[in-house]
């Protein structure tokens, strides 16, 4: 019997917890209750995307202007953000990308570097080869790449709202370098010399942005085999440490915050643990 009941007690808080999971498609989510008086609204973002894909609609207008500052991951107003950037690009002077892959490799890479960035890889110095991947993106995309982070710091702007981020570029270029470098330069590596297949995976990620489903998205990054050995370093912790600023900032003024879409779906994203804590997360459409 005290199986049978612990059993049927775990199944009720199981489903609880699950139902607490985002399945609205929609990447707009308002956010009140416990203290929060006025809404605030929280935003999932692609980072790289063509620019005619990149739509900022009328429900984003409309709750961008219900609020009074605007959070990005990083605070892309800082004017020492490249400054800092700078400091943490490169790897140490004992090691560089040739020595990583090895002559052969590296000297293959350069040629298709060279073909697809325009660019020698000599000319990157020691940069850190996750870095050298962006070089690639247009490329791949076929475009300029964009992003919503500029389009909402020009609507930022354009209203004389402050603009913060949730974390440093420091912090941010820390979780990188979780993943070892040697890591980083067979990821490097492994686009370059499979770009066909590159292309392929960017339009079924856009596809999976476009369709707005969060849940997917998280999914789609935690499943890949190179990224998704290191979600607890890219999506988990960061999640966490921003759910208590998340708070404590709807609690101090209605707030947009915009942040990349895979960081919320999942028991372990933004949603989830803001509902976790009681606070009411609602979809917003169009």
């Amino acid at each position: 019997m005290k199986y049978l009941l612990s059993l049927i007690i775990s199944c009720f808080f199981a489903n609880h917890s699950y139902s607490q999971i985002p399945t609205e498609k929609t990447l707009l989510w308002k956010i009140w209750g416990k203290g929060i008086k006025q809404p605030s609204y929280l935003y999932g973002t692609i980072h790289v995307m063509c620019p005619n894909q990149i739509v900022i609609d009328s429900s984003i207008k409309t709750t961008f202007n219900k609020s009074k500052q605007l959070y990005l991951e990083i605070d892309l107003n800082d004017a020492n953000m490249m400054a800092k950037a700078m400091k943490t690009m490169m790897m140490p002077d004992s090691c560089s990308l040739e020595k990583l892959v090895g002559k052969a490799d590296y000297d293959s890479m350069n040629t298709i570097f060279k073909n697809t960035a325009g660019m020698p890889l000599s000319l990157m110095g020691k940069a850190k080869p996750m870095l050298l991947m962006s070089a690639v993106f247009p490329a791949i995309l076929k475009c300029n790449p964009d992003g919503f982070e500029k389009h909402f710091q020009a609507m930022a702007k354009e209203k004389n709202m402050d603009l913060k981020g949730l974390e440093t570029i420091e912090y941010q270029m820390r979780v990188f370098d979780t993943i070892p470098f040697k890591v980083q330069a067979e990821m490097l590596k492994n686009l370059l010399y499979n770009l066909d297949s590159a292309r392929l995976q960017f339009l079924e990620l856009s596809k999976v942005y476009l369709s707005k489903d969060v849940n997917a998205m998280q999914e789609l990054t935690t499943k890949d085999p190179e990224f998704g050995k290191y979600d607890a370093m890219m999506l988990q912790n960061r999640n966490k440490n921003w759910v208590p600023i998340i708070i404590a900032e709807a609690k101090t003024k209605p707030t947009f915050f915009a942040v990349g879409a895979a960081h919320l779906g999942g028991v372990n994203g933004v949603i989830f643990l803001l509902k976790q804590q009681g606070y009411k997360v609602e979809p917003v459409f169009n």
